[in-house]
């Protein structure tokens, strides 16, 4: 199965940080068009909008209206709900409201999962969604499924103090969750931190992108105040999911007209 990933598009009248985030999702959407379109999915965890208001959601509907492409979208910790459900009504939420579903797919469940904790940064998975996601789970191990977890907030420590200081507010009691299922919960797949991330939970494999639009530099000072940021490439990632692989790539869209492209002959490949 062949997944797109993206992340922290940002959507906004205005420029963030010197960076357009319209133009930017817009060259983003375009590359994925171009040359990914045969994904089964294509996904974008949250902070769809910078502010949450009703205007930039409006403008990411006919952003992706003019699409061939049908991202499943998740909210992030720049996202309001309310705002959100009017602008996109049909996106499901589960018996208590929350953001959050689960889609069979060939490479087995898929589940989002709603991370915000409205009104803050960090995020928040409160009893309520974990008892959903504990379900989920159950439901995936009864089926023999694999699980595949998508969320806006990194569920680990990054050592980016200011990252880390807006990750999960409950963070060891999700990763009890977490461990407590590793049999099934194949990866995650998150954002939030604005860098290209991967590695391992409790034996857990996680991936993240960058944003489309204002990219971070991971800095390790541990200076909480201190951000990182300027002409940096902006990326998604194309994930290849497979019963005994998980492949990622990241690409970087904006640096494509660099690429030039070489045809070998058999005799240099021999």
């Amino acid at each position: 199965m062949k997944l797109v990933h993206i992340s922290d598009i940002h959507i906004h009248p205005e420029t963030i940080l010197d960076h357009d985030p319209v133009a930017n999702f817009r060259a983003c959407l375009a590359y994925v068009e171009a040359h990914d379109a045969d994904a089964d999915a294509v996904v974008i965890s949250g902070d769809l909008t910078h502010r949450g208001d009703a205007e930039s959601y409006r403008m990411l509907n006919d952003i992706l209206a003019a699409s061939p492409l049908k991202p499943r979208l998740m909210i992030g910790n720049h996202d309001i709900r309310g705002n959100f459900i009017a602008a996109f009504p049909g996106t499901p939420r589960d018996d208590d409201g929350f953001i959050q579903w689960t889609e069979t797919t060939p490479a087995g469940l898929f589940v989002y999962m709603d991370s915000v904790d409205e009104g803050r940064h960090s995020g928040l998975y409160c009893h309520r969604r974990q008892a959903w996601l504990q379900a989920a789970l159950a439901r995936a191990r009864a089926a023999g499924q694999k699980a595949w977890l998508f969320m806006h907030h990194n569920p680990v420590r990054v050592h980016v103090a200011n990252a880390d200081v807006i990750g999960f507010a409950n963070e060891a009691e999700l990763q009890t969750l977490l461990a407590a299922n590793r049999d099934v919960i194949a990866h995650m797949f998150f954002g939030h931190c604005h860098y290209s991330l991967s590695g391992t939970m409790a034996g857990i494999p996680f991936s993240a992108p960058r944003s489309t639009n204002h990219v971070c530099w991971p800095d390790f000072s541990g200076v909480i105040e201190r951000m990182g940021h300027g002409d940096l490439a902006q990326n998604y990632n194309v994930c290849f999911l497979e019963a005994g692989s998980t492949v990622i790539h990241s690409l970087d869209f904006g640096d494509a007209a660099k690429v030039r492209w070489k045809i070998e002959s058999a005799a240099e490949l021999a």
